[in-house]
């Protein structure tokens, strides 16, 4: 088989491929005639580079020998255009069907969009509404909180009114306690001299009897008296320490 007799026959082979998947296209859904429209396109692009090599081998024929091919080329030719034309027809088809079903598509985007734009607006509104409101809600616990704060700062206020008057009894209380100590201690010391001069005096009358006792036993003139004589002076003596004493008393 030559050259051209091998590109005749794929070329055919391309042509009834291209026309069954024309064929087939109708069935398909329309999310699928899009992508079957490329794939049949791309065969077009192959038998028509395929058709221009046919020519050119059938130009390197003698005149006698390439009258055959010239004819199965026209066959050719006429079945590829067909084919081409169905298949734009196809194209501007599906086209059409695309933009109506963008526009409808669009249309309920944009309708969607009115939609959702009035929902955001409705869902502004309401969020404005309760920010309102809790910000009222705030500036009344804040007017809440403000007469809280005064009333403790009165109670406050009382308490530390409280606390100095208790300071200042307090004070009053130390210097009253000072003074009080103070005489006490003068107290203290007056009685403490007080004793002094009882144990002074007491000390002196003690010196005085031991005196009289000594003076009667006749040891401060160095004699010795006898118990009568003892007596007599004893006897004496404490008359006169008796008188003396109260003529001290009365003095």
């Amino acid at each position: 088989m030559t050259t051209l007799d091998q590109l005749d026959f794929k070329l055919n082979e391309q042509l009834n491929k291209l026309e069954n998947d024309l064929i087939s296209l109708s069935k398909k859904e329309q999310n699928q005639k899009t992508a079957a429209i490329n794939k049949c396109q791309a065969q077009v692009n192959i038998i028509s580079t395929n058709i221009e090599t046919y020519k050119l081998e059938i130009c390197y024929l003698y005149k006698a020998e390439n009258e055959k091919y010239k004819e199965s080329l026209r066959q050719i030719l006429q079945r590829f255009q067909r084919l081409e034309s169905e298949l734009q027809f196809k194209k501007n088809e599906v086209q059409t069907l695309e933009n109506l079903f963008k526009e409808r598509s669009n249309q309920q985007t944009q309708k969607q969009q009115d939609n959702y734009s009035e929902q955001v607006v409705d869902m502004g509104n309401q969020m404005q509404e309760k920010a309102l409101k809790a910000l009222q809600n705030a500036t009344q616990a804040v007017d809440d909180a403000n007469a809280i704060a005064d009333q403790i700062n009165e109670i406050l206020d009382g308490q530390i009114n409280q606390l100095d008057g208790m300071y200042n009894t307090v004070n009053d209380t130390q210097s009253v306690l000072k003074r009080s100590a103070e005489k006490i201690l003068y107290f203290t010391k007056q009685v403490q001299t007080d004793k002094l001069q009882i144990c002074l005096i007491g000390l002196i009358f003690i010196c005085i009897i031991v005196l009289i006792v000594l003076s009667a036993l006749g040891l401060d003139e160095g004699n010795f008296n006898t118990p009568d004589q003892v007596k007599g002076s004893l006897a004496f003596e404490s008359g006169s320490v008796t008188n003396t004493t109260t003529t001290t008393r009365s003095g």
